[in-house]
C-alpha cells in the first residue's frame, strides 16, 4: 500500500496530556498523542501519514527530524478535535 504524504500545522498543544491537533492543509483536523522526546510547538509544520490511527512516523518540517506519535481521530470537525484531546 502507497504512503499517504499529508502536510498540515499544528494549532494546539496539550503539554499535560502530550497531545496536540493538527491541521491538515485540505482543512480537516486530527489529534495525535506525541511518543518522541522532541518539542511540538503551535505554528509547527510536519507532514507524515496524518490519517493513520496508529503508531506513525511523521516529518517535523522546521526541525528537519522525524518523530513518533500515535493518531488518536480521523479526520475531523476542529470542535470534535478539542473534545478528543479534553477527555
Amino acid at each position: 500500500m502507497d504512503e499517504i504524504m499529508l502536510m498540515g500545522t499544528v494549532i494546539e498543544v496539550n503539554f499535560r496530556l502530550g497531545m496536540f491537533i493538527d491541521a491538515l492543509d485540505r482543512g480537516d483536523y486530527v489529534v495525535f498523542e506525541l511518543l518522541s522526546g522532541i518539542d511540538i510547538a503551535k505554528g509547527d509544520k510536519i507532514s507524515g501519514e496524518l490519517e493513520d490511527l496508529d503508531r506513525t512516523e511523521s516529518k517535523h518540517l522546521e526541525q528537519f527530524c522525524k518523530f513518533s506519535a500515535y493518531g488518536q481521530s480521523r479526520p475531523r470537525s476542529l470542535t470534535a478535535c478539542r473534545r478528543l484531546r479534553e477527555t
